[in-house]
């Protein structure tokens, strides 16, 4: 106990801590007195359809507001979302043990939306609490009194002759004040919507607010809603009288300034017949009580003077909240606070138990919305700022000029709009729209000058009550005319091509961003290129870090280029577009030998991911190897995971590509959708072998070739594995590859059975465009040997006689290391080594005697070739050891290199 005085009165002050139950799903539910409530969060409704039932042992009812207020229920939300339901201990569905254990039980039923389904949370409180003589609650939708039921104990003498005889008393009539006196039977009162629950111990009577048999009375200024009744028990022989009654107050509250006053008489009349004494005085918020430091933090007055109790209330005290109206299409805002009296007098030798919560809202104030212009000129963007609102409110739509535009419609045209909340829990919204947008109005008042206007009107809704209201902004503004800067792209087999027009803008001041990157000579230096004083236009292959890649499937890479063009003088972004393009490429390739190769890119939608962290369905099947964009799978049929299946003559092998989501597993999966999955599948028909596909793959140009002249012709050809056995065909190109994988290449006559004639390797190089003389250039095989200047020799292989090669002679073959194509300057090492490489590969050819040893052609010595070399030659160059007319040249590509 506490004590603290209140005026001239010694108040006694019982500090009661309460411990709230929270269930499984965050469901609150605490014991409040006389009271129970439980707290819907607002994270678990979301906003979905929300029913609430009552619950006991033997069936459930839905709560409608009429039978809540009968049977002692009253729900309410809050600006946060959460659902309140508060319930009597003493209420219809309650369950009650000696009237002393109360068991409470509710259910949520929520309908997710769009597809309706039930998601049900059912929970429980149960609460020990020990009535006194009578108990009065003043809800917010109905008035509650229960009294001790003091049926008298008679005692009857035994007579010899006669049993004794214990008399049964039953509920006979009610008799309900209006004020003037009316009869009723139980089930009829019922009927009409009051409740009169009667037990051994207690006599509860319950009516909802403005029923036709309550009336009004005036106590001390204050007006009271009053419900008064007798009820009758009656025995054959016996009759007997138990009196209630409630009186709750509807006014007294009024604000002052930025102060609420709330007054309620100290003696309720209609409740007391004597003079009474006041035992215990408490100040509560939302059901409950204050400590007198709680009281004091808050800056909550309680006063006694001889006839009212006196709560003084600071507008904006933390346990109300701010609330939105419209009033003539006008935005207001109101102050919402609901504070609980408790009193406790005694009469005589009987005690009452005072509990009323009196909701109070403050009169409507008008909250003028602010409109700030940021707009820049120099960036032609319109850019506002619409506030302050309370959390309350929703942008629901923007009308343009001639277009009405939700919420989502305008982020996916593009446009950019924000919510943005602020800590003193208000929120602005802030839309930028560009001068280009067809919905801005172009006027030209001088010929010099352009006027941009763009009249928009926000629509807004006011939750939960879905009140609507709009507001209307004109914005302006005004320019010289200036031509600028514009930008195009196109896509081809595997690169794009941007073309940029400069306008007026002086091409020095024109600054480029290809992704995140901004072109500078040492960039321009890895592309193709051409500009002038008018225009620019650069050539990107798809598989520079500086595209980002959207999605992959077996049919190729969705690969995105970001450009943005701005003027670096003025620091003026003046355009920005995106360029998104299918790329068909093969990411994986299945071989006759069982083996199956699996390259992937590291998406944008899964921005975080480190491409060592893929696996196959086998978690330890990590990639063979991995860069940071890049991953390079390559296993075996037969293991990580992969599975067969039998469809007529084929096997169909299948394994997937995925990356597990780091967040712990979910009560309703087990296993969860991985962020990345890419699925492999190959078939296998007799000794054939093909990848699947689930796309439709679009057939590319044949590649670049330079036949020599002759009916001798050479081919240059790609194979698919170290054993030379199958070779990547025209349809293929352009082929991909991955940086380290070696490529193995092999020169042939074409359709000759001479066994005296033999094919020698003059130089064989790389390029990164189809022009054999494009610079940079890579040499590779220099005068028939490996270039001893790469530090990765190419190695060139024998070629022996099999089942598809009858003449060895017709042969050469080399097998080269993709990091070999990089620049000799070490300044360049480290940024080429991330650069997707486009390479073509040429090779000069002859065809010489095989029987004529003394050729030197066809029998090259390395070690002579290295001689001639030089050590201080900083290039090697082409030999002169064959004449150019008997050179015949071949080329293949483009092979696309991660």
């Amino acid at each position: 106990m506490e004590c603290f005085e209140i005026g001239a009165l010694w108040v006694m002050v019982t500090i009661i801590c309460i411990h709230a139950d929270t269930s499984e799903d965050g469901i609150q539910a605490e014991c409040l007195g006389n009271r129970v409530q439980f707290i819907l969060p607002g994270s678990l409704s979301a906003g979905s359809p929300l029913e609430v039932y009552a619950v006991n042992n033997t069936h459930t009812v839905l709560l409608s507001p009429h039978l809540a207020a009968q049977c002692g229920y009253t729900q309410k939300s809050d600006p946060w979302g959460n659902t309140i339901v508060s319930a009597s201990l003493q209420s219809c569905f309650a369950e009650s043990q000696g009237d002393k254990e109360f068991k409470v039980a509710m259910q949520f039923k929520l309908y997710e939306i769009p597809t309706l389904s039930e998601k049900v949370h059912e929970v429980f409180k149960s609460c020990s609490h020990a009535m006194i003589s009578r108990e009065i609650l003043c809800e917010t939708n109905f008035m509650e009194v229960s009294v001790r039921n003091a049926l008298p104990e008679i005692k009857i003498e035994p007579v010899k002759e006669w049993p004794t005889v214990i008399p049964n008393l039953q509920l006979w009539k009610i008799l309900l004040y209006t004020p003037g006196e009316k009869a009723f039977d139980k089930d009829a009162l019922q009927a009409m919507g009051y409740s009169v629950y009667s037990s051994p111990t207690r006599l509860v009577m319950r009516s909802p607010f403005d029923m036709a048999e309550t009336f009004i009375q005036n106590v001390d200024n204050v007006d009271m809603m009053v419900f008064k009744s007798v009820v009758l028990f009656r025995d054959r022989w016996v009759m007997t009288i138990v009196e209630s009654a409630a009186a709750c107050p509807i006014n007294g509250a009024s604000v002052v300034g930025q102060m609420i006053y709330w007054h309620v008489p100290l003696r309720i009349t209609p409740l007391v017949s004597s003079e009474v004494e006041i035992l215990e005085v408490h100040l509560g918020v939302n059901g409950r009580r204050f400590t007198p430091e709680e009281m004091g933090s808050r800056n909550h007055v309680m006063a006694i003077t001889d006839s009212h109790i006196v709560v003084e209330i600071p507008i904006g005290a933390a346990d109300g909240y701010y609330k939105s109206h419209v009033l003539n299409d006008q935005y207001h805002v109101s102050y919402n606070i609901e504070p609980m009296l408790e009193l406790l007098w005694k009469e005589g030798l009987d005690k009452t138990s005072y509990k009323v919560l009196f909701p109070i809202t403050t009169p409507l104030t008008p909250w003028p919305l602010q409109v700030i212009d940021y707009t820049q000129h120099k960036q032609k963007v319109f850019d506002v700022l619409l506030g302050y609102f309370l959390p309350d409110v929703e942008l629901l739509n923007i009308t343009f000029v001639s277009e009405l535009l939700t919420v989502s419609e305008i982020i996916n045209k593009g446009i950019v709009l924000h919510e943005h909340s602020f800590s003193n829990d208000t929120k602005a919204f802030t839309l930028q729209v560009p001068f280009s947008d067809p919905q801005v109005q172009i006027k030209n008042f001088r010929l010099d000058v352009t006027t941009y206007t763009l009249p928009l009107v926000f629509g807004f809704i006011i939750m939960p009550e879905h009140t609507a209201f709009a507001r209307s902004i004109v914005l302006e503004a005004s320019l010289a005319d200036i031509v600028l800067p514009q930008a195009e792209g196109s896509c081809y087999e595997d690169y794009f091509n941007i073309y940029v027009k400069y306008g007026t803008t002086p091409s020095s001041q024109i600054k480029i961003k290809l992704g995140q990157m901004e072109l500078n000579n040492k960039m321009l230096q890895q592309y193709q290129h051409h500009s002038n004083e008018t225009h620019f236009d650069i050539i990107v292959p798809f598989l520079s870090p500086v595209v980002a890649f959207e999605s992959v499937q077996l049919a190729g890479i969705m690969g995105r280029l970001d450009v943005e063009i701005y003027d670096s003088l003025n620091n003026w972004s003046i355009r920005e577009f995106s360029l998104a393009c299918p790329f068909f490429v093969k990411l994986s390739e299945c071989f006759s030998n069982g083996t199956i190769t699996v390259v992937l890119p590291k998406l944008e939608s899964v921005p975080h991911l480190d491409p060592g962290e893929l696996s196959l369905r086998d978690p330890a099947c990590k990639p063979y190897d991995n860069e940071d964009y890049f991953a390079y799978f390559h296993f075996n049929v037969t293991s990580c995971g992969t599975t067969r299946k039998f469809v007529g003559d084929t096997m169909i092998y299948e394994n997937e590509v995925t990356r597990k989501k780091d967040e712990p597993l979910s009560q309703t999966s087990e296993n969860p959708e991985p962020e990345y999955r890419f699925m492999v599948s190959c078939v296998y028909i007799a000794n054939a072998t093909q990848s699947m596909s689930f796309d439709t793959v679009s057939h590319f140009k044949e590649p670049y070739a330079d036949v020599g002249k002759g009916e001798l012709t050479i081919s240059l050809r790609l194979s698919k594995d170290m054993v030379y056995r199958l070779f990547y065909h025209d349809g293929d190109y352009p082929v991909l590859k991955f940086l380290k994988q070696p490529l193995y290449f092999e020169v042939g006559m074409n359709h000759s059975r001479d066994s005296r004639l033999a094919v020698a390797l003059g130089n064989c190089w790389a390029t990164l465009t189809e022009d054999k003389e494009s610079k940079p250039r890579w040499d590779l095989i220099v005068d028939g040997c490996a270039n001893p200047k790469d530090p990765e020799q190419t190695i060139i292989h024998p070629v022996v006689a099999d089942e598809r090669v009858d003449i060895p002679d017709h042969f050469k073959r080399f097998e080269v290391k993709t990091f070999t194509f990089t620049e000799d300057d070490e300044s360049s090492k480290s940024e080429n080594a991330t650069l997707a490489r486009r390479v073509f590969v040429h090779c000069d050819v002859v065809i010489c005697h095989a029987k004529n040893t003394a050729d030197g052609r066809c029998y090259k010595q390395c070690e002579a070739a290295q001689n001639l070399i030089g050590s201080s030659s900083s290039r090697v160059r082409r030999s002169t050891s064959f004449s150019e007319e008997a050179l015949q040249h071949v080329s293949i590509g483009p092979i696309l290199l991660m």
